[in-house]
């Protein structure tokens, strides 16, 4: 039943990804999704991370995660390793978790500046 559905999540996807690039984000359109709320510090990375299944975002003291992270799961049924693209950067392909920490450290910077500024603009993440 699983692979029946590939169909609709690229669609989901697609129109996911539509809505990023427009700036018009996802808030105004009622696709499925999952929110994690809470304080600081309180492990809402930790519940993205179990959800995903290995743990790739980055960690620290204080305000770590600045902007909101849009995670596509696409099941890969043909291969045994996890890759990993971002929307700005959607030719280049991370498959070690450190790696992939780092670029969300860098694109949070160049979005949000370096001075621990929270943003709204969202960055994408795909995992298949």
């Amino acid at each position: 039943i699983v692979q029946e559905m590939d169909p609709l999540i690229e669609l989901m996807n697609g129109l996911q990804d539509a809505f990023v690039r427009c700036g018009v984000g996802t808030a105004q359109v009622d696709l499925p999704q999952i929110t994690v709320v809470g304080s600081q510090s309180s492990g809402k990375s930790s519940v993205l991370e179990s959800l995903v299944g290995f743990d790739f975002l980055p960690r620290g003291t204080g305000i770590v995660t600045r902007r909101p992270i849009v995670i596509q799961m696409i099941p890969s049924f043909n291969s045994t390793s996890v890759t990993t693209q971002f929307a700005h950067i959607p030719n280049q392909t991370f498959t070690n978790p450190l790696e992939i920490q780092q670029e969300i450290e860098r694109d949070t910077a160049r979005v949000a500046g370096s001075d621990k500024a929270i943003t709204s603009t969202p960055i994408s993440i795909r995992i298949t």
